[in-house]
Parts: structure tokens; sequence; C-alpha cells
């Protein structure tokens, strides 16, 4: 039971139980938040339809409606903005890469959900894939640093391919950098010339020319056959 006093105390100040006066919005870092999600849609956007040279920190801000003082407490620059666009699609990236390939039975049907998927994500938002494989090589040297990084990061992946033949065992160190650059090539033609519609075509030869070294010709064709086949039941 309450004391009366109690009671009478709080009613007796009403000040102090009054609710600040003022503009009521979203706390700081939930705003700054915000701000980054609109900043990286109108980067994605503008980068991937005018180039990163041909986009400017104010077409960036206009797009996305931010001040452009909240854009400098964000970033210091626009190869800042870029490069924190382009981290996250990487991220964003791998985590459904990843995902995809869980319930694949062993390697080889890893790495042939994970090839689906990817090209999955480049024909859904050529944007994005444009900004990840395009312009990340043409921004400069810190974002062509931050590309190479992310191909690395296959790499081991890739590299326990050989685990399955000694032939493959014994391939030049250099075997996976070949493939994730063929691949990538091919993809990255695709978005500059506007071939979006042969990504879905491409989807055994890429699978093919990224297994055959470590699974040999014939059983990385079956798979690459295969692939299309197991994508079409689970969609």
């Amino acid at each position: 039971m309450v004391k009366s006093g109690y009671l009478d105390t709080v009613t007796n100040k009403p000040d102090e139980m009054a609710v600040p006066t003022g503009r009521h919005g979203p706390s700081p870092d939930v705003e700054a938040d915000q701000q980054r999600d609109r900043l990286f849609v109108a980067t994605v956007e503008l980068v991937a339809k005018r180039g990163y040279r041909e986009t400017t920190v104010d077409r960036i801000v206009k797009a996305a409606n931010v001040d452009p003082v909240a854009f400098t407490q964000l970033y210091a620059d626009k190869e800042e903005c870029f490069l924190a666009a382009f981290d996250r699609i990487v991220e964003e990236t791998v985590e459904t890469v990843v995902a995809a390939a869980e319930g694949a039975e062993g390697w080889p049907e890893e790495m042939a959900t994970g090839i689906s998927c990817l090209l999955d994500l480049v024909a859904a938002d050529p944007r994005r894939a444009r900004i990840a494989v395009v312009e990340a090589q043409a921004a400069g040297p810190r974002a062509l640093a931050r590309y190479g990084a992310a191909v690395d990061r296959a790499m081991p992946k890739l590299r326990e391919g050989r685990q399955f033949s000694q032939e493959a065992a014994a391939l030049s160190g250099a075997l996976e950098e070949a493939i994730l650059g063929g691949v990538l090539w091919i993809v990255h033609q695709c978005l500059v010339n506007g071939q979006l519609g042969e990504i879905e075509a491409l989807l055994e030869d890429l699978i093919q020319l990224a297994l055959a070294p470590y699974l040999g010709d014939e059983a990385a064709k079956h798979l690459a056959a295969a692939t299309p086949r197991d994508r079409a039941r689970r969609t």
C-alpha cells in the first residue's frame, strides 16, 4: 500500500513530473545510423549511375537529404563514404553467401551454391555489384587495396579444393588468385557492358571454371549442370 504522504509529495510538485519541453526525436546515435543508411543508399545509386569520379559529396548529401555538416561528422570525405559503402556491401554479401552454402553436403556443393548465390545477388541488385566489382577498382589506391583484401578472404575456402587430388595440391600457389580473378572479371564485363541477362546463362561456365582444377573437368561439368536444377527446386 502506498502511503498518502508520498502521493501528496508527488502531486504537490508537478514540475518534477512534467515531460521535458522541446524537440523530441531519435537519440544522436540512432540519428547518425539513419543518416549513414541514407548516405549509403545515395552513394550506391549515384556511383553506380555516374561513376565514382563524377559523384560529388554535394550530390550525395542532396540525394540522401542529409545536412552537409552532418556528413562531415560521419565521414572525412567522399572516399571514406564510398569505402564505408563498399565494406557494407562486402559484409552483407559474405553473410548471404555463407548462409546459402551452409546446407550443402560438401566442399564442391558449397562452392557451387556459393557461386550460384553470388550471381543471384548480382542480378538482384546490379548497382551494389557495380560498386563492389567495378567502381572499387577505379576509386583510387585505398579502394583498390580494400577490393584486394575482400577477394583474399575467399581464397582459403577455395584452397580447400586442393585436397581432392594430388594434381590440384601440386598446382601453382597463385591458382586461387587466378580462379577468383577470372570469375570476377567475367562478372565485371557483364556489369560494364550491361549484359546482366547473361548472368544466369554463365552459371554453369563459372562453376566449371572454378572447380575443374580441383575436381577434374568431368566432375566439375556434372556439378555445374546439376546446380541450376537444384537451385530451381529451392526457389
